[in-house]
């Protein structure tokens, strides 16, 4: 494989999808191969049906091979916030004269903040700089050429599941992958979808999938804090399926059809044609009901979240919503705002003809993927 194209894996908490790329013109991607298979997927922090799980990766791999036919030889996985663990801590290095810093210094801190937070049964996969400071100066975006007696920062420390780590290294070893980075799922989306002057303050980034959600704290090259819980936009189906007494797949397809900013009377309906042909009709009102309810659920959990986090400024903070939990129901955005009582922009990677919030995970990682292997 060229030096310049990248497989990244994104664990997602229905599916696995695959994507090999490459750097294109004007911070586009050429996209070479992508591929996706649904699996059973993991519920709080945990592979649903682990046992089989090998199958899933194996039969992704195998679909994206019949594509690419190129030999792989790394691969980069991006681990999802309910496998994940965000800590700050403060860190400082000292030199005996007046200093021009320079990389490697910025990685001895990096190292101490490693050694600050090693935590058992789990792994340091980045570091990652809030701030920094030289001497007495304070809120350096970058330290190198600096000169100073101390250098400082206040650091973000993401670490991984051990087990996470050993799943997939065992699995990718059976693969006969030599290589696999991992990398912060939460923390890629989050530096491909916000401009570097937005991230000057904090910024709110949460991801609705489909049975998992994620709240990120991000500002600078960092996250401040990450939660999650398993709650997503298939929750959304089922509840439909349970209330209308159809089936998943037709919840699936009736979904599609909802627009949650309509106000239905009486004589307002829903179509859905079933498998058979037959045509049924759903009160529109109670439709949009089903699915607010579910919202209103996902949004009081994503507000405990916040206030578990929260600043005294929190109310000014930037949210932005990804994943295709959400943003593919008509108003669902809208309707998750009213539910916070807070603006909600939609997080869009800036990649033309991709820009779409359900992309923006999988395009995070490959933005990472493609900076690392550089």
């Amino acid at each position: 494989m060229a030096e310049n194209t990248v497989t990244v894996i994104e664990i997602g908490s229905s599916k696995l999808s695959c994507m090999i790329a490459e750097k294109g013109v004007n911070n586009t991607f050429n996209i070479k191969a992508k591929a996706s298979v649904e699996y059973a997927g993991f519920f709080e922090g945990e592979f649903v049906e682990s046992a089989y799980l090998f199958d899933a990766v194996s039969t992704l791999f195998n679909q994206i091979t019949s594509i690419y036919k190129k030999n792989i030889r790394k691969v980069f996985v991006g681990v999802p916030a309910e496998f994940s663990k965000v800590a700050t801590c403060q860190a400082q290095i000292n030199f005996k004269y007046k200093h021009q810093i320079n990389k490697k210094d910025v990685e001895m801190l990096y190292s101490k903040a490693s050694e600050q937070n090693k935590i058992e049964n789990m792994e340091i996969i980045s570091v990652d700089a809030i701030s920094f400071t030289v001497d007495d100066s304070k809120n350096i975006q970058e330290p190198t050429l600096l000169k100073g007696y101390t250098l400082g920062g206040e650091l973000s420390v993401v670490l991984a599941q051990a087990s996470f780590i050993r799943t997939f290294n065992k699995i990718f070893a059976e693969l006969n992958i030599e290589q696999v980075e991992y990398l912060s799922e939460p923390l890629c989306e989050s530096m491909l979808i916000l401009e570097k002057e937005e991230r000057e303050r904090t910024c709110i980034v949460i991801d609705v999938g489909a049975r998992s959600t994620s709240v990120a704290f991000v500002k600078a090259n960092a996250m401040t804090n990450l939660t999650s819980f398993s709650m997503g936009g298939s929750y959304i189906t089922s509840d439909l399926s349970e209330a209308c007494g159809i089936d998943y797949q037709e919840a699936r397809n009736l979904k599609k059809e909802i627009v949650l900013s309509l106000k239905g009377g009486d004589d307002d309906y829903y179509e859905l044609m079933t498998q058979s042909g037959r045509i049924i009709k759903f009160p529109l009102a109670f439709v949009n009901e089903a699915v607010c309810y579910r919202i209103g659920l996902i949004a009081s959990t994503i507000n405990e979240c916040i206030r578990l986090f929260a600043k005294e400024f929190v109310p000014y903070y930037p949210i932005y919503l990804c994943g295709a939990g959400l943003t593919k129901i008509k108003g669902g955005k809208d309707y998750l705002a009213k539910c916070l009582n807070r603006n909600v922009s939609y997080g869009v990677p800036p990649i033309p003809s991709l820009d779409k919030p359900e992309n923006s995970a999988m395009l995070g990682l490959v933005s990472s993927a493609l900076s690392n292997n550089n």
